[in-house]
């Protein structure tokens, strides 16, 4: 039986030594974020507050603040979501607010909720704002030794500086304890709507509470509409949704398109994640690293940023290809840390060679997927593609670790890196 890893195309370890084992608590202390963002204060139109938050959703969160506002919800923007189960600390921005609801806005009694308002800018806060994350996670559960976990940590630490520590989309990326998302897409991509209409709605998952298990379970075989609205419970709205209009006599292809639109985009770029994390285990378990450059490969390149005094690296929008010309400079640079090897996010522009063209055929191939399946008649439902880094290019200097019964680790990643990713690696759990 697959694990839930492998089920999202993550197959395989880059390091050798064995885990520290453990795990990460489902509870907020456990899990500390901090946002860190590039921010220009100056007078303008948005407010910017810093948010720090436990248990909450950012996007129920931002609802819950502009109800109390009395304002619309499109007014407060954010660079990212944030995980719930945590304690975080990331920045909104909210526009054209009066000196009353500033004043309203600094004095908002809500439970696990700290709103500062930090300054004024000239515009929002966006996605092309956020640097990256710091982290502070604590790993409990441990049953080795406490010198034979530092011995551990410091082994694996040392293979990851050799070899890279792979940048995985994490579970995230493919549902909230169902890990079907990258599944729907797939089938949208094959014109397959009926199936991608049941996998989301109805097929069941190992993890879901055993009540609603069963109840998907039944739905799942049955394809009974009426069924599904009698039994799943309130709170799958959108499975619900879907359910009513297959009642009012909508098509499952029409009912999927009746999601909101940041849903129907996931679905793709969740398949999109899974091939990435496919291409990504094949890497490894072919080259045992992630330094090495082939004619053909595509490398991006790092840049660094002051922000909140300190300074931080993150990942360029901007690839190469290697040739025979290039590739001596591109070594020289990954050598410095300065560039890193990309693999695609496949898209009906994508274009690649050498090994990444031949074994994204090959995935593809078994997927019953075309690169032209990614321009699909729905525009939410289309990519072109693009490329992502293939290593998180760790700075070990800022690592920090303290041994004390549980295991406490801090660090930086860049944006769109995955803290549970990392700690794979030393956990193996």
């Amino acid at each position: 039986m697959l694990t839930v890893y492998e089920r999202v195309g993550i197959q395989t370890y880059i390091t050798k030594k064995e885990g520290i084992g453990g795990y990460v608590k489902d509870e907020a202390e456990n899990f500390r974020v901090k946002e860190v963002a590039k921010l220009n204060f100056v007078e303008g139109d948005y407010v910017i507050v810093r948010v720090t938050k436990k248990n909450w959703d950012t996007m129920n969160l931002a609802r819950v603040i502009s109800n109390m506002l009395g304002i619309s919800q499109k007014r407060i923007q954010y660079a990212g979501t944030k995980d719930k189960r945590a304690i975080t600390t990331q920045y909104f921005s909210i526009k054209n607010l009066k000196e009353e609801q500033i004043e309203k806005l600094k004095n908002l009694n809500l439970r696990d909720v700290e709103i500062e308002v930090v300054g004024k800018s000239r515009k929002p806060i966006q996605l092309g704002d956020l640097i990256g994350n710091e982290f502070k996670i604590r790993v409990t559960g441990l049953e080795s030794l406490e010198c034979d976990v530092d011995d551990k940590i410091e082994g694996i630490k040392d293979e990851l500086m050799l070899k890279g520590t792979p940048n995985f989309f994490g579970l995230q990326r493919f549902g909230s304890i169902r890990y079907i998302t990258h599944e729907v897409g797939r089938h949208i991509l094959k014109g397959e709507f009926e199936d991608a209409f049941w996998v989301y709605v109805a097929k069941p998952f190992e993890g879901e509470n055993e009540e609603v298990r069963k109840i998907r379970q039944e739905l799942w075989d049955s394809r009974d509409e009426k069924l599904g609205l009698r039994e799943l419970p309130k709170y799958l709205r959108y499975e619900r949704t879907l359910l009513q209009k297959l009642r009012e006599g909508k098509s499952e292809e029409e009912a999927l398109l009746i999601l909101p639109k940041n849903l129907k985009l996931m679905f793709v770029h969740a398949y999109q994640s899974y091939l990435f994390n496919l291409l990504l285990s094949r890497r490894i378990a072919q080259f045992d690293d992630l330094k090495q450059v082939e004619k053909g490969d595509v490398v991006s390149f790092i840049f660094f940023t002051e922000a909140q005094n300190k300074k931080y690296y993150s990942f360029k929008d901007e690839f190469s290809v290697v040739t025979g010309a290039t590739k001596k400079r591109i070594e020289f640079l990954i050598e410095k840390k300065r560039a890193t090897l990309a693999l695609p996010l496949p898209g009906y522009e994508t274009v690649v060679e050498g090994w990444c063209g031949e074994i994204l055929r090959e995935i593809l191939e078994s997927e019953g997927v075309s690169l032209g399946d990614f321009k699909n008649k729905y525009k939410e439902f289309s990519s072109k593609g693009s490329f992502r880094t293939s290593d998180m290019l760790i700075d070990w200097t800022n690592l920090l670790y303290s041994v004390n019964g549980d295991i406490i680790f801090e660090f930086y990643l860049p944006k769109g890196c995955y803290a549970t990713i990392f700690l794979r690696e030393f956990i193996k759990n």
